[in-house]
């Protein structure tokens, strides 16, 4: 239990504060841990760092605040960037483009929501999902409507059997995939590590079996990074959503594996 207080906490806190500066010691302090069990907890809840998870949330808001408007430059400062150059390099690091492009070309901003974790019998249940408040909110009036579900191949053993960097490009990919194929008032949420759900409106399976074909018609993409290649193979399903019952439980009874 202790484990979960540190990791809860740490969360909040870290969730709290991505707009300021956040140094890894404040973070312990507010868990009324050490550096070093604040460092182990967050690895084995999270699998990545502390300073990694910070990272990329900060990135993800950002393209959220770009989409909606904001001025490079000021995200960039925002979210503690002393440059344009500085932000760019991080942002093309975590979306495959810089920020400009981003705007113009893509509708996706969540790349790394919010993490969430449930619990059951006591402990972590640790399959990583991320915070899904967002999404049952904008699904108030999707009832009946189908939702595209998308399950990354593999993404686990790519992550420890070949490289994490390669396992980030493969996600990458499939991102780009899924957003390049949303069509007007679609949106799409990532769900777990390696999971993501397109809400599509359609009333039609036939439809949404057009935006799920469109979208796996690239699995034989491949990817590279490091001398080491894998395949950006999605396998997915497609469920009715009827507005009750657990989404994540629905999710993973309708993929195709």
């Amino acid at each position: 239990m202790k484990d979960l207080y540190i990791f809860v906490s740490a969360l909040e806190y870290i969730e709290a504060h991505l707009g300021d500066k956040i140094t890894q010691e404040d973070i312990a302090a507010h868990s009324c841990c050490s550096l070093s069990a604040l460092q182990k907890t967050w690895k084995y809840c999270t699998h990545t760092g502390v300073m990694t998870y910070i990272k990329r949330r900060r990135l993800t808001l950002a393209a959220r605040e770009l989409m909606a408007g904001a001025g490079v430059l000021d995200t960039a400062v925002k979210y503690g960037y002393g440059s344009n150059e500085a932000f760019t390099r991080a942002f093309r690091s975590l979306w495959g483009v810089n920020p400009s492009e981003f705007v113009k070309t893509r509708s996706f901003t969540d790349i790394y929501p919010k993490m969430n974790k449930h619990y059951m019998d006591g402990g972590i249940d640790m399959r990583i999902k991320f915070d899904l408040t967002e999404l049952y909110d904008r699904l108030t009036d999707k009832k009946d409507t189908y939702i595209v579900c998308f399950d990354i191949k593999n993404l686990d053993y790519i992550n420890k059997q070949l490289s994490r960097e390669l396992g980030d490009e493969v996600i990458k990919a499939c991102v780009r995939r899924i957003d390049k194929a949303l069509g007007k008032d679609m949106f799409v949420f990532r769900v777990g590590g390696d999971e993501f759900a397109a809400v599509t409106g359609y009333t039609d399976i036939a439809d949404a079996e057009r935006f799920r074909a469109e979208v796996t018609a690239g699995n034989d993409e491949e990817v590279s990074i490091g001398g080491k290649t894998a395949k950006a193979y999605l396998h997915s399903g497609i469920m009715l959503y009827n507005g009750s019952g657990d989404l994540y439980d629905e999710f993973e009874k309708s993929i195709v594996r």
